[in-house]
């Protein structure tokens, strides 16, 4: 494929796919790339249509079979003829202390978050090469700063976070820009592996619709880090000024709002 050039804000022709795109930010940042005249394919799980496409239009694919991830991958640029923009936000976490989960359910965590994005990612690759295009992936508070209660998915995080920012220069030589979006906690709940605890949360929380447009705005001004809400950008900077005070408070606050029991609902509907 012939690399082409377009300004920053420019979206029309662009070619978007979404991983996680029934989730409450995966479908809100389709919304988002496709009202600003991108073509948008989404990639979840197969859903009760079967194993095809979905019933609601979206492809079918799981993350953690990286032949299915490049088969379609390939699908998606012989239909639209190019790939310009990939983000990655498919995730899934795992609340409770280190010994409520096994290392199975840790394995699964990563599998999702680090592993998934990356098996997308090396399959876009090329196209991306070709396009000069971006790579964005939702990272969250706990991709840089501990967060209690959740050490399988701040472990995950973390990782997909240092590969994206190791990335970052490997692929600017290339034309391709790669960004990380770090929410704060969203309005909605993200899946969890089952046996999780009840979700606690801290600070002020932020909108599916809040992270979709920090996704959008990643690709169209080429930010290498977005921070998205108020508690994000004072856990980024809290962090890195007085580690030990961040960890303290963020223990304090979250283990005032943890409920021990485990939660009746552990397969939560992704973020949507």
């Amino acid at each position: 494929m012939t690399r082409t050039t377009r300004t920053p804000a420019d979206l029309r022709d662009t070619v978007v796919l979404v991983t996680g795109a029934r989730g409450s930010i995966g479908s809100a940042t389709t919304a988002a790339f496709a009202a600003r005249g991108a073509t948008v394919v989404g990639l979840d799980l197969p859903d009760t249509g079967g194993a095809g496409s979905g019933t609601d239009g979206i492809l079918a694919c799981d993350l953690t079979d990286e032949a299915q991830v490049r088969a379609t991958v390939q699908q998606v640029v012989a239909t639209h003829g190019r790939l310009d923009v990939l983000v990655n936000n498919a995730g899934i976490s795992a609340i409770g202390s280190i010994e409520d989960h096994d290392l199975a359910t840790h394995r699964q965590v990563l599998e999702v978050n680090h592993l998934g994005a990356l098996a997308v990612t090396l399959a876009a690759l090329p196209h991306l090469r070709s396009a000069a295009g971006a790579v964005v992936t939702i990272g969250s508070v706990a991709g840089f700063a501990p967060v209690v209660g959740r050490p399988a998915y701040v472990a995950a995080k973390h990782a997909v976070t240092g590969l994206m920012e190791a990335l970052r220069p490997e692929l600017a030589a290339d034309g391709v820009h790669v960004a990380m979006v770090h929410p704060t906690f969203v309005t909605t709940a993200l899946a969890t592996a089952a046996g999780s605890r009840d979700r606690s949360t801290t600070g002020t929380r932020v909108s599916p619709r809040q992270v979709a447009e920090a996704v959008v705005d990643s690709v169209t001004h080429r930010r290498d880090r977005v921070l998205v809400g108020r508690t994000a950008r004072l856990a980024w900077h809290a962090h890195r000024l007085a580690p030990r005070t961040y960890a303290r408070l963020m223990t304090r606050r979250l283990s005032t709002r943890s409920n021990t029991r485990p939660s009746s609902h552990p397969q939560e509907t992704p973020p949507a």
